[in-house]
């Protein structure tokens, strides 16, 4: 890292990313702020700076202080190994500051004084069960679709859909009664599960057959009764910023095919249709290939993390670009850049979804492993700009409108608004690059009071632009 980057780092205060400390604290309580950080996506520890004003004091002997930084690792479990592995030292106006850059875990999850710990806006906190519980199911060590949903039942279940499932095996499996127990069907393909029921006294065991979150979202007559997190929320904007009201709002809730559907119908609402005659024949052309944009919301349905409760499936549609944000981000092995050159390795997160909506009729799941080639395949005989990957605490891919197909962005809009406005668009630009955003940070972007600040927020999350997360210091905003 250079200086004009650590004096950047430091002048933003702390923040999600930034720990400021005037001097190293003890090794225990230093070595929960790495592993907060460690589990947050990483971050840095600046020693030599006064949080409250960011004046740089610096450190008289800055060779003690990366001795306790060192110190704090090894009682990280397991010990957390620094990106570089030795912390650095800058000299800025003659002051000595240490510099302690934590990576971001790979499939392991740290604790220091038997404490998981995350950062969350400018504090560091304990992990609470059931958050070590959706980590797991977020970095694919525990299964998602395989857990039970007891408040369930069978009765849940439209037994129509599994049959027409069954109608896709081969006739030697539906002759002889080997699939006429629906419910030994469902077990076996991992849609359910025979649980035990507590008894009293000196009765029986009874067994109860319940669903799975996979029988759920594949079958299930309402799913989001309780899989509030299984629906699909599209957005039609009328500006590029998405800082106005919208045009037109659907959420679409239903089986993981209605999901699909229903983002199918919305965007042959919306989408404009060209066309040229070859012969006597009218060739329709859309402005967006649809064949891309169905592969991509495919993907993003059968492939996001389900186990983030009250996050959904977005669709923004702005005039200039199509947006499909994913909840959680990709699995570890995987990257953005081995996306955007074509050499990801297939990585299922949800291998049921995707096992079985493969074999559902109507062509849901043809290209499993090579959907994301494809789209780029596609998208560029087109005469398209590559689509855009990227991850921001979610997975984002934006799909540019043929006006904007060249390699450099589209020139930005000419706006004749106010000062809000003018405000609301390096807002916008901010999320969009970073992914969140908290009242101090907007401030300094801006220039803005702190009351200003938090009258533009409620104007935004009265329109439905932004949504709030968290509460007194850890609070901050991100898009719906």
């Amino acid at each position: 890292m250079d200086t004009k980057t650590l004096l950047a780092l430091i002048k933003s205060g702390e923040t999600s990313k930034v720990e400021l400390k005037l001097a190293p604290p003890r090794p225990s309580e230093l070595a929960q702020r790495l592993c907060g950080f460690a589990n947050a996506g990483g971050g840095y520890v600046i020693l030599g700076v006064v949080d409250e004003d960011l004046t740089i004091v610096g450190l008289a002997n800055p060779k003690d202080a990366i001795d306790t930084i060192l110190q704090a690792t090894r009682l990280c479990k397991p010990t957390i190994l620094l990106d570089p592995i030795d912390p650095e030292t800058y000299v800025v106006g003659g002051k000595t500051l240490v510099l302690a850059t934590v990576p971001p875990n790979k499939e392991v999850l740290y604790q220091a004084s038997g404490v998981f710990w995350v950062r969350r806006g400018s504090h560091t906190i304990p992990l609470e069960v059931g958050e070590i519980e959706q980590y797991l199911y977020s970095r694919g060590i525990s299964s998602w679709e395989k857990k039970p949903v007891i408040e369930a039942t069978l009765d849940d279940l439209e037994m129509s859909l599994v049959s027409e499932l069954i109608a896709t095996r081969p006739e030697r499996l539906r002759t002889g009664g080997r699939l006429d127990n629906l419910e030994e069907f469902l077990i076996n393909l991992k849609c359910a599960v025979k649980l035990e029921q507590k008894s009293t006294g000196r009765s029986k065991s009874t067994f109860q057959i319940h669903p799975t979150n996979a029988g759920l979202i594949l079958f299930g007559k309402y799913p989001q009764r309780f899989i509030i997190q299984g629906e699909v929320t599209c957005i039609l904007y009328g500006e590029n910023l998405g800082v106005q009201r919208f045009i037109d709002r659907r959420v679409i809730s239903g089986t993981i095919r209605d999901l699909i559907d229903g983002v199918d119908d919305f965007f042959r609402k919306h989408i404009s249709v060209g066309g040229y005659m070859e012969g006597f024949h009218r060739i329709d052309q859309p402005e967006y290939p649809l064949e891309v944009l169905r592969e991509a919301v495919v993907n993003a349905v059968v492939h996001r993390d389900y186990s983030l409760e009250g996050e959904s499936v977005r669709v923004f549609y702005y005039p200039d670009r199509i947006e499909i944000r994913n909840p959680g981000l990709l699995l570890p092995g995987l990257t953005v850049e081995d996306l955007e050159q074509g050499r990801a390795i297939s990585k299922l997160r949800n291998p049921i979804l995707a096992g079985i909506l493969r074999d559902l009729p109507g062509g849901y799941m043809e290209r499993v492993g090579s959907g994301v080639n494809f789209m780029v395949e596609q998208l560029l005989r087109l005469g398209y700009r590559r689509p855009n990957f990227k991850q921001q605490g979610e997975f984002v891919v934006t799909f540019y409108h043929k006006t904007a197909s060249q390699e450099t962005q589209p020139e930005k809009e000419t706006f004749n608004w106010g000062e809000q406005e003018t405000r609301l668009i390096k807002l916008m630009e901010y999320l969009n690059k970073n992914g969140s955003i908290t009242n101090r940070e907007y401030r300094n972007l801006t220039g803005i009071s702190e009351a200003t600040g938090l009258r533009d927020f409620e104007q935004l999350l009265e329109r439905g632009v932004l949504k709030v997360v968290g509460k007194g210091r850890t609070r901050h905003y991100t898009l719906p």
